[in-house]
């Protein structure tokens, strides 16, 4: 039974945000492996012209009005845009279904049910891949849709089909169905599949999906266009420029004239002409992998020329993005699995995980969704593939698939939205859309109207509030994820990649849970300003802890984003060999409303700046050239830097290194001709040639001695694959192309003798360590077979250890005698390894026990009967487990004294009530070390003692004839250790721990009788000083 969250149980009370749209969007935080995609059928979404409503002489005329056109359309979303609905919700990617011409009347409905006339308004019916429906747009509508959406930083993926056209479909004039549109020929598509029709045998690839017309993309063969179609390009007055297009585009590429070909040209028009941004691929499995690899590459190749004619418009330089929809795909099996052709041939980015809202959403829990899905998305442990290169897109809801999620959707989309990968937010999901019974097809119920006149605004604002925290943080969808507590339970997601780092920290349970003091498990220092997204309250970091002061059970923490303003730059031309003199032009634009920018550059390898030359006018080149430049605006914003390699004449030979992948079995490189795509004479054919490794590194290194640019591809003899790259210099390629050698380079020493320390689960029964060669991925000689050899055991610890002393960087895996086991991991100097790696010790660390307790001395006033003491958690201000209650505890006489004594002996600063045994008491004191209170607090005995008083200020401990004193103490930047008495300090060593054993990183700074400590980044708290001298350690008790 899953526990139902109550933190929505506020909401109604709450006003929704106010949404404004503003440049700054363009600059949110962007990543497709954090991706919150918003699916909408177009004609079910928004009308937004009414004028368009009906074209071809469609009726509103099916059953029920189920399935034919209802008047959604893109200016619709455009509509929506503007508005902000998308911006409070957190989307960063909007998919439409198809939006070109679909077929122009309705199938032919049974005899028996002539109301049954299923119009295509969902678009997946294609007429002609060259036009628009105008149902659903113009070419004006629906560039000022792509505009509009980039410019709220928000990506546009168009649904697409290659798989089929759709059915030949009817109109009725006078009680008689006729024809209004003709099918493509006989060559270019099939009507039924087998070997006994004469056709391929039925499979996946060949068999027409419920009887559409199956386009022939498995064929090679040439096939004319068919004749209706150049009629009605022939009527619409385009026809010689549809054929002109074509002409040019068979004689670049070289392509044969095969059904195949034709759709990828005019699929990809479409990115071309508009700046879409990616593809959502209807029916992926039905069409071969190889010809999706083939449209993805021309889509990359479309987009960045889209890109490089409109750079004030595009948001970024990625490439095209491409998901698809095969249900055999899905985030299931194990870790390393190996990765399905989709990916690895097709070349998508992504998939849609196809059974997520039965398998996952409905079946499992939040823990066993977040872990499964970060271990086989986002995990650097051999999972799904490696983070960022591969995706998967999880959902709730769809048009087409039955098993969708039917629970709690407040519930619901709390886990998606916080879910590891990318997700899909189905449209009304967020607004309480209710599916209903269709007396159609069964999917007309999932395809109902938006509930624009009976929104859930309490559920809407529930969605908005995770969507943007979502949205501004990219470590939710992309980053490791790590279960901090059980219940409540809270968790952490932390993203490293890519140049970009993010941290946030999730809590969930009933509402009035996390109304104090909230544990940061480290991920921010004191001092950082943390915003819970949920309840929009803002707080900072004390003591290790924030405080909200939030009644809701459900907290979502990150740092604020802040939405600085961008400048873009443009360098053209491309890096590239040229036979004559350069003309290098560049382009800068800001976000900043009012600034103007100014463009730097060097030609001399040093990183540009605003010192450098600045650009006025475009220049040339006419040698070997490096161009590096950047665009800074009035306001301060930078650009990135461009860096442009020009080879004006010959090119010279120079050397590329790859890395290859620990999974690779070989690195193999095979290059073209990068102007033509055309193959390079007397260079062998594909995979290329075997490069040479580079020492015992997992470095391969190839010459390229060739007399035009050429493009590179890294291969594992003809397996796994790079992507089409370019080069015309020295470079070094690990997923990306590096100047110089980044990590674990030829020539690098393995620095040996280094110590690994693994802290063994209380449910293992041994420590066992086994190394084998990283880069080869083999057996290391002489050391011991699986599951290698049992750790030393550290002190009374839970930690083991084992010195490493290889001359290959090794791999490591930590096993209980060969039953459970670590992930592979990897390590070249000292570490410690519980669930990640520490450089030093992060907890039940190998130290000597230390006394942290302290006396607290209370004068009893004349008219007390008592004198008690009571105890609490000062930060938390809260109760201590397992303290008394109140009024605590009797306090110890001094006998012939008014003082009273007691001990205090707590891992947390504690808060003192001083009092009468519940009656008569002190104000709430506060103290970390031995204190005498009379009113005020004493250092040493103030009056009526019977003994010597301590030294105030200070923390004593004498060694014979020799004294050492730390001071300040409490402390603040600086810890001082002071020596006296003949002690030479260089002979002294001081660590700093804090109250849990963890050693705190503290600089020492000379001093001529002194050793003292930079403690500027230690948070406030107690720590244990601990002084080693001779045979001698001593321990200093220090409070900052």
């Amino acid at each position: 039974m899953k526990k139902r969250l109550l933190y929505f149980g506020l909401l109604l009370s709450l006003l929704l945000p106010k949404v404004g749209t503003s440049q700054s969007l363009r600059n949110l935080p962007f990543s497709w492996d954090n991706v919150t995609v918003y699916f909408l059928i177009t004609d079910r979404f928004n009308n937004g012209d009414t004028t368009n409503d009906i074209n071809f002489d469609r009726k509103q005329d099916s059953r029920n009005n189920e399935i034919d056109f209802h008047g959604g359309d893109i200016p619709g979303v455009t509509q929506k845009l503007r508005e902000g609905y998308f911006d409070a919700l957190g989307v960063s990617a909007i998919w439409v279904t198809p939006v070109v011409e679909n077929r122009h009347g309705f199938n032919n409905p049974p005899a028996n049910d002539p109301t049954f006339r299923d119009y295509p308004y969902h678009g997946y019916h294609t007429n002609d891949w060259t036009a628009f429906d105008p149902n659903f747009t113009s070419a004006e509508q629906f560039q000022e849709f792509i505009d509009e959406a980039h410019d709220h930083g928000i990506r546009v993926l168009l649904d697409i089909v290659m798989n089929h056209s759709g059915y030949r479909t009817y109109k009725e004039v006078n009680g008689q169905l006729q024809f209004v549109d003709e099918d493509y020929p006989s060559d270019w598509v099939r009507l039924t599949c087998g070997v006994e029709n004469g056709e391929l045998p039925c499979d996946d690839l060949t068999t027409p999906l419920f009887g559409l017309p199956d386009i022939r993309t498995e064929s090679f063969s040439e096939v004319a266009l068919p004749q209706w179609l150049l009629n009605k390009w022939d009527a619409e007055g385009r026809r010689q420029q549809e054929v002109d297009e074509l002409n040019a585009y068979f004689a670049r590429t070289g392509k044969p004239r095969a059904p195949r070909y034709y759709l990828i040209k005019w699929l990809t028009d479409w990115v071309r002409e508009y700046g879409i941004d990616g593809f959502r691929v209807d029916t992926e499995r039905h069409v071969g992998v190889d010809a999706w690899a083939e449209l993805k590459d021309e889509a990359v190749l479309a987009l960045q020329e889209w890109k490089q004619n409109n750079p004030t418009k595009k948001l970024d330089d990625l490439d095209f993005y491409m998901t698809g929809e095969h249900s055999g795909v899905n985030i299931i099996g194990n870790v390393g699995d190996n990765l399905p052709d989709d990916f690895t041939v097709g070349k998508f980015n992504s998939m849609i995980n196809f059974r997520s809202p039965k398998e996952a959403y409905t079946d499992l829990g939040q823990e066993e969704i977040f872990s499964s899905f970060a271990a086989k998305l986002n995990d650097n442990d051999g999972g799904f593939n490696t983070p960022g290169e591969y995706n998967m897109i999880s959902y709730l809801r769809s048009h087409d698939f039955s098993e969708f999620y039917t629970g709690n959707m407040f519930y619901g989309g709390t886990t998606l939205l916080l879910s590891p990968g990318g997700v899909q937010i189905y449209y009304g999901d967020e607004s309480g859309r209710q599916f209903f019974e269709s007396q159609t097809y069964v999917d007309a119920g999932y395809r109902g109207d938006m509930n624009w006149d009976s929104i859930d605004e309490a559920m809407l604002f529930h969605w908005r509030k995770l969507g943007t925290f979502r949205r501004q943080h990219i470590s939710v969808g992309a980053g490791s994820h790590q279960r901090m507590n059980e219940s409540p339970y809270i968790f952490k997601r932390e993203y490293n990649r890519n140049g970009e780092s993010d941290k946030t920290l999730v809590f969930q349970g009933q509402d009035g849970d996390f109304a104090g003091a909230l544990n940061v498990y480290g991920l921010w220092p004191d001092g950082t300003v943390l915003k819970d997204y949920f309840s929009d309250l803002t707080a900072t970091v004390t003591n290790g802890t924030v405080n909200f002061g939030t009644t809701f059970g459900l907290v979502l923490v990150g740092q604020p984003l802040d939405l600085s303003d961008s400048v873009s730059l443009t360098v053209n031309p491309a890096s590239g060999v040229y036979t004559s003199p350069v003309t290098v032009e560049m382009t800068a634009s800001t976000t900043a409303d009012g600034a103007s920018v100014s463009i730097f550059y060097t030609l001399d390898g040093t990183t540009p700046t605003a010192a450098s030359t600045p650009y006025t006018s475009s220049f040339e080149v006419g040698d070997n050239t490096t161009v590096r430049a950047i665009a800074i605006d009035s306001d301060g914003n930078e650009s990135p830097i461009i860096l442009r390699d020009y080879v004006v004449g010959d090119i010279s030979a120079f050397d590329v290194h790859f890395k290859k992948p620990a999974d690779w079995s070989s690195a193999y490189v095979y290059i073209f001709n990068q102007n033509t795509g055309a193959a390079l004479p007397g260079f062998p054919a594909w995979p290329g040639v075997a490069m040479t490794q580079e020492g015992n590194s997992p470095w391969y290194k190839y010459t390229i001695d060739q007399d035009v640019q050429v493009g590179i591809v890294f291969n594992d003899n003809g397996g796994a694959q790079s992507d089409d790259l370019t080069r015309i210099s020295e470079g070094w390629y690990d997923n990306q192309w590096f100047d110089t050698c980044p990590s674990e380079c030829p020539g690098d020493i393995i620095d040996t003798a280094f110590d690994v320390y693994f802290k063994k689960p209380a449910s293992w029964n041994s420590a066992y360590i086994y190394l084998y060669d990283r880069n080869a991925n083999a057996a290391i000689p002489g050391f011991p077979a699986w599951p290698g050899i049992p750790m030393t055991t550290v002190k009374d610890t839970p930690w083991f250890k084992y010195t490493i002393d290889q001359t290959v960087e090794v791999g490591i895996v930590f096993n209980d005698n060969g039953g459970a086991q670590s992930d592979d991991l990897f390590r070249t100097t000292e570490g410690w390894y519980d669930n990640q790696w520490f450089d030093t010790c992060p907890s039940e660390c190998p130290v000597d026990i230390i006394d942290t307790s302290f006396d607290v001395y209370f004068k009893k006033p004349a008219s007390w009967s008592t004198a008690y003491i009571y105890i609490y958690d000062k930060n938390a201000n809260a109760t201590i487990p397992g303290a008394p209650a109140w009024p605590g505890v009797p306090m110890k006489a001094l006998v012939g004294t008014p003082w009273y004594s007691a001990t205090i002996d707590e891992t947390v600063e504690v808060g003192i009530v001083f009092n009468d045994n519940g009656g008569a008491q002190s104000p709430d004191v506060f103290r970390t070390a031995d204190g005498w209170y009379d009113n005020q607090w004493f250092d040493s005995c103030p009056s009526d003692c019977t003994r010597a008083s301590a030294q105030s200020g200070t923390s004593i401990f004498k060694t014979g004839n020799q004294t050492i004193s730390a001071s300040p103490n409490p402390f603040t930047n600086t810890l001082t250790l002071s020596v006296a008495n003949g002690l030479n300090k260089s002979s002294i060593e001081a660590v700093v721990y804090d109250l849990q054993g963890k050693q705190m990183k503290v600089s020492p700074v000379e001093g001529a009788n002194t050793l003292t400590f930079d403690t500027s980044a230690l948070p406030k708290g107690m720590y244990i000083l601990r002084v080693n001298y001779g045979s001698t350690s001593e321990i200093i008790k220090v409070v900052k």
